[in-house]
């Protein structure tokens, strides 16, 4: 269950020390390196923070010793042991696993009184990691209602080994093992649904945010850490260099994805009523998800946005597009309902 307490403004959460500083490599407006902005700030709370980290793009491109290191608070090491920060990395599905270790560790050097003060622990994974190569040690995790955060970002394939298609990819997108042709329209599957699995697991709390929703991101991020059982936040990233749009508009296409249905804002915590937004479909979603689309060259084979700003569906590609605007439609009803489902 999570502890009640006042979510922070953004704007106070602003002014805190993010324990993710400068000098990764990952690409200029790039989705992750504002997500980790963000929950590097909220860790700001009093608490010492652990990380454990497993193998995906934003750790390749912020955790690369001896080069990149973009982790840590402060210039200097902080005196307060409240305010230190520490960092593990281990492999593609590990992430989870590693942060049980941590955080059973902790536990019990604090009932042994070797440690006095307490510590919180958060995983971080690519979806590819947690949701393909470590979904089952990320349910187990779950289910063992462990007492961390884990957080999955969201960018629909595997980004750092090339572009390979994963589960969570949207309808008809292409990857690179999925490719958009005359005779295969890009991926044929629908994306699991890891919001349900999250849930049927056991987790105290989950949401899918966004750090372009500020004030829901920021929520999501207080009552993960403050959850007492395990807190999974899944956080949809925009990919420039994978869903090929121009350097800028990468909050421009995370709002679109929730507006659209492709990424709807849940929120919920175990016991209680949850939310969703949009919370049903309507003629703007269309067109949300027409403009989403047209925004990016992976789905350039189904629609293009003309010169004078006009959408266009491709001739012979409507009925491609007419299934990813019922699968969007079925994920909104499906999240709807686990949001109202009290358990």
């Amino acid at each position: 269950m999570t502890k009640t307490r006042p979510v922070i403004p953004y704007k106070e959460l602003a002014k805190k020390q993010s324990c993710f500083r400068p000098g990764s490599t990952l690409c200029v407006g790039c989705m992750e390196s504002i997500a980790f902005q963000d929950i590097g700030r909220a860790t700001d709370n009093g608490v010492k923070t652990i990380y454990s980290m497993g193998t995906f793009c934003g750790e390749v491109s912020t955790l690369f010793w001896p080069h990149v290191i973009a982790w840590g608070r402060g210039d200097q090491e902080p005196e307060r042991f409240e305010d230190s920060f520490s960092i593990i990395h281990n492999v593609f599905e590990s992430a989870p696993t590693v942060a049980e270790g941590i955080r059973d560790t902790a536990d019990l050097l604090f009932d042994l009184g070797a440690l006095k003060k307490p510590i919180q622990v958060i995983a971080n994974s690519g979806d590819g990691g947690a949701l393909v190569i470590g979904l089952r040690s990320l349910l187990h995790t779950i289910a063992r209602r462990t007492r961390i955060t884990i957080v999955v970002l969201i960018n629909e394939f595997f980004a750092n080994t090339g572009f390979q298609y994963a589960v969570t990819a949207t309808p008809h997108s292409e990857t690179s093992t999925t490719p958009a042709g005359d005779w295969i329209h890009g991926n044929s599957a629908e994306p699991i649904n890891h919001i349900g699995l999250a849930l049927m697991a056991g987790a105290g709390f989950v949401a899918q945010v966004s750090p372009a929703f500020p004030k829901d991101f920021t929520e999501a991020c207080e009552k993960a850490l403050a959850c007492s059982e395990t807190a999974v936040l899944f956080i949809p990233s925009p990919c420039i260099a994978g869903w090929k749009f121009e350097e800028g508009r990468t909050i421009e296409l995370a709002k679109l994805a929730a507006e659209s249905g492709i990424f709807p804002l849940f929120i919920k915590e175990k016991g209680k009523e949850g939310r969703v937004r949009p919370a049903s479909s309507n003629p703007q979603n269309r067109t949300a998800l027409l403009r989403f689309l047209a925004a990016q060259q992976r789905f350039n084979h189904l629609v293009r946005e003309e010169k004078e700003g006009s959408l266009v569906i491709l001739p012979g590609r409507e009925q491609e597009v007419r299934e990813i605007e019922n699968w969007t439609d079925r994920n909104i009803k499906s999240l709807s309902r686990l949001a109202e489902w009290n358990f």
